[in-house]
Order: C-alpha cells, then sequence, then structure tokens
C-alpha cells in the first residue's frame, strides 16, 4: 500500500462525523444484495406491514438503545 493511500486512510478514521443514514433500496442495482440479505430472504422487503428493530452499545461506559422502523408508505387514493 502506497504513503498516500495509507495517509488517507488514517485521515478518514480520524473523522467524527455522523452515522449515515441506512437507504434501502429494493429497485435497480442494489436490489439483488437487497433481497439477498436474512431479512430479503425472509420477506421482509415486501411485507406490507412494518418492521421494527432494537438494538443497544455501550460507548465510553454508558448504554444506548436505538430503533428503526420500516413502514411502507400509503398509497394515495
Amino acid at each position: 500500500m502506497a504513503d498516500e493511500e495509507k495517509a488517507a486512510l488514517k485521515k478518514a478514521a480520524g473523522l467524527s462525523g455522523g452515522k449515515d443514514k441506512c437507504q434501502v433500496r429494493v429497485k435497480g442495482r442494489e436490489r439483488n444484495y437487497w433481497m439477498g440479505t436474512e431479512i430479503g430472504m425472509l420477506g421482509g422487503y415486501r411485507f406490507q406491514g412494518q418492521v421494527t428493530a432494537g438494538d443497544g452499545s455501550d460507548k465510553k461506559g454508558k448504554m444506548g438503545a436505538g430503533y428503526n422502523n420500516l413502514r411502507r408508505k400509503k398509497k394515495k387514493q
């Protein structure tokens, strides 16, 4: 690995930005990836209701909690 590549990786690792928001795209070129994930193979992305998941994390000795709620947008009639 070249020194300039190492420097770029070191710089990127030191950045303190927020989390990227996960965007699931089940159409187009990302479809095969998402449909091959565990939830994709279980039919979760074709599910017409709501899917909610939670998790916990430990940061600097303090517990944090997070969740994600995947809802289908209702079609206007």
